[in-house]
């Protein structure tokens, strides 16, 4: 398929060309290499989630969902705990280095298409699924009781009370469609999408609402009441605190859009958001069943959340998870490490905004995983902070790297794309010509002018190198030609 840049089916390339496979006209000089360095925030980076800072009873269901999907373990570990944010969360407030904060959280997660995000959400959320369809299915018998005891009703009796199905997820986020999810009464509120670029892209997040959008997002995450009078209701429009989940999942060509966002980053919404793009695991996913005991881990978790859900519809008090004397030594000592970095040309000082709430996320997820671990805890022991500091740690870097990656320019994207081809198709040290890119590369390098650029920008750190006009390549004269650095 490639010709001269093809790889074996299954197996490796060589690590050393046999011979080279060009030579230059004669005396011209070759061009002078030089060490090659990474390009900058091109990708990911090679930085797994932290699974081992998961409670086991968390973590044994995001494993068993790692080795179903074969996805990234960060996909797996944001989609069970948010579902657990959702299902043991809801109806508590938990005791910060400031004061009592809602324990849910709210989490981003960006991955490419095809690397399993839809499939990791949809085990996860399974016991969420099942709560949902048997509302529905009491509702439906409500409704017809209603209707016919309404039908029954005489002149001048009192008419029933017409039943409403409870609501708490919207997996189309709109804020008409949380408020309207917020008036059954339920009193939380799960945000839930795979497809957020139809969140950020729609009409919420459009030039004239994006302002309100993301006030009332970060005023859910807060914990406030609202006013929302309208000409067509009775009453003052009040609307009460709703705790909220938060789990959006987007592909990385949104980053620029919401990180690089200088509004979305000053006004604290994404701030509030618990980011996590982890590497691909595409190229490594070799068909395989899963395990028995993978199914039953999941089905474990699946039932766990279908009661937790249950209890938390059930039962309205809301109670306040305090940190035990242990936990706040480690909670005000991870306060005082970050802060240290918010000084003036400190290493979270251009990311004040998030780095500023890290206590109050590691409250948050360690009253998450205390809550599912044991729903009767009294309080949140030190080795649980230890762990949900641990977390926040990996969720600076996150942050940290999406605020720089987003301001990068698009073609050094595109670079990286091109010399991952470039590595993966040819022997380090060998030369080619762009026909072949143009003919069979990535698909943002087949234009002439954007091959152009990506080559330029693997020349400047130095992974290829350009030959001279009318070096020959296999025996064939070229006008333009480049080599591959020998240490690729």
């Amino acid at each position: 398929m490639f010709g001269k840049f093809k790889v074996p089916f299954g197996g490796k390339r060589r690590a050393t060309p046999t011979k080279r496979n060009y030579s230059k006209p004669t005396g011209e000089k070759a061009f002078q290499p030089q060490e090659p360095t990474p390009l900058p925030f091109a990708e990911p980076p090679a930085v797994e989630f932290p699974m081992d800072c998961l409670t086991p009873k968390l973590r044994g269901a995001a494993e068993a969902i790692v080795r179903k999907t074969q996805g990234p373990a960060g996909i797996a570990a944001q989609s069970v705990l948010s579902v657990a944010s959702l299902a043991v969360a809801s109806r508590t407030k938990v005791e910060t280095l400031g004061s009592a904060s809602n324990a849910t959280a709210a989490f981003i997660t960006i991955a490419l298409s095809g690397e399993r995000k839809s499939a990791a959400d949809k085990i996860a959320k399974t016991g969420i699924d099942r709560v949902i369809m048997r509302l529905r299915e009491e509702h439906k018998v409500a409704m017809m009781a209603y209707k016919s005891t309404s039908a029954s009703v005489g002149k001048g009796e009192e008419r029933p009370t017409e039943p409403v199905c409870p609501s708490f997820l919207v997996t189309e986020p709109t804020i008409e469609g949380a408020f309207k999810t917020i008036a059954t009464g339920t009193g939380f509120l799960g945000w839930f999408t795979d497809e957020a670029a139809s969140f950020f892209g729609g009409h919420s997040m459009s030039k004239d609402q994006r302002a309100k959008t993301s006030g009332i997002m970060s005023k859910f995450w807060d914990g406030d009441y609202f006013f929302r009078p309208r000409a067509s209701q009775d009453g003052d429009g009040y609307v009460p605190p709703t705790a909220t989940t938060i789990n959006l999942m987007f592909q990385p060509t949104l980053v620029r859009d919401t990180y690089g966002d200088e509004f979305l980053i000053g006004q604290g919404l994404l701030a509030r958001m618990l980011p996590c793009w982890p590497e691909s695991n595409m190229g490594n996913r070799k068909y395989r069943r899963a395990s028995p005991e993978d199914e039953a881990a999941a089905a474990l978790f699946h039932d766990e959340i279908e009661m937790h859900l249950t209890t938390t519809l059930g039962d309205s008090t809301e109670r306040l998870l305090p940190l035990s004397e242990e936990a706040l030594v480690k909670c005000s000592e991870f306060h005082d490490k970050v802060e240290e970095t918010l000084k003036r040309g400190g290493w979270a000082a251009d990311i004040s905004g998030f780095a500023s709430k890290a206590p109050e996320h590691a409250c948050r997820l360690a009253a998450i995983m205390t809550l599912y671990e044991d729903r009767e805890a009294v309080k949140v022991s030190g080795e649980v902070m230890e762990a949900a500091c641990g977390l926040v740690k990996y969720y600076l870097r996150q942050y940290k790297y999406l605020c720089i990656a987003a301001n990068n320019e698009t073609e050094v994207a595109h670079a990286q794309s091109l010399l991952d081809w470039l590595r993966r198709n040819l022997i380090p040290g060998e030369a080619f010509a762009t026909d072949k890119i143009l003919q069979f590369g990535p698909v943002n390098t087949r234009r002439a002018k954007a091959l152009d650029r990506a080559l330029g920008i693997l020349q400047q750190y130095g992974w290829v190198g350009e030959l001279p006009s009318g070096t020959k390549i296999d025996g064939k004269k070229r006008r333009k030609a480049f080599k591959l650095s020998s240490k690729a």
